[in-house]
């Protein structure tokens, strides 16, 4: 088999695996779709959001990673997210504010293929967003971000997510050092406040985009 040959393998494998976790989301209730690049999926996100709405976000790095956020403010869209060169007394009500938008855009830190959306916290905020207050929330997440069961969620979390963000936030903790979580009690840790949406919140309109590329940690 050639190495082009590999690489189509490949597609199909993640194209079936993403397609699969989507129905499982389904059964759950949740309005999930599987885009096999970054641009269908980034122009669904803009399709789903008026121009004229306020969107929240978190600190996710794949929305990042998309453009997005940058996309939204071009268009004209009110984007309430905060960044590192914010001062702490803006970026708390930043957060705060971005709790109470019409649409909320986040990542997970683990999607399972039995349909459980899994994050961990340090605020708080990014998982209060997506479970109660705004009425539309979008999360995209890459095929990379998918796992067996709750399990497996937990321990990528551990062991890929929770470390690599330590090291984007330039963290004191144990984990920047051993790139796995050492369940360590340091006031900068961000491995606070664990959620498992086992089925759509009732009352919003929740979305799933899994994308067939690898986005965020």
């Amino acid at each position: 088999m050639s190495y082009s040959q590999m690489g189509e393998v490949w597609l199909q494998y993640v194209g079936a695996r993403c397609t699969a976790a989507a129905k499982a989301l389904q059964k759950r209730e949740f309005d999930a779709r599987f885009f096999p690049g970054r641009e269908e999926a980034v122009l669904a996100v803009l399709e789903t959001i008026p121009p004229d709405a306020a969107v929240g976000c978190g600190g996710s790095w794949t929305m990042r990673q998309l453009g997005i956020l940058d996309a939204l403010r071009e268009r004209g869209n009110r984007v309430l997210a905060h960044e590192a060169s914010m001062s702490f007394e803006e970026a708390m009500r930043v957060r705060r504010e971005s709790l109470t938008c019409p649409f909320f855009l986040s990542s997970a830190n683990a999607v399972t293929m039995r349909g459980e959306i899994v994050n961990i916290d340090g605020i708080g905020n990014r998982v209060a967003g997506i479970s109660f207050g705004p009425s539309t929330v979008i999360i995209v997440a890459g095929y990379n971000k998918l796992v067996a069961d709750l399990d497996a969620a937990l321990q990528r979390i551990r062991e890929v997510a929770a470390p690599a963000n330590a090291i984007r936030y330039k963290l004191d903790t144990p984990c920047v050092e051993t790139g796995r979580c050492e369940d360590c009690n340091r006031p900068s840790s961000i491995c606070r406040i664990t959620t498992i949406i086992s089925r759509r919140p009732m009352m919003t309109d929740f979305k799933v985009f899994l994308v067939g590329e690898t986005l965020g940690f």
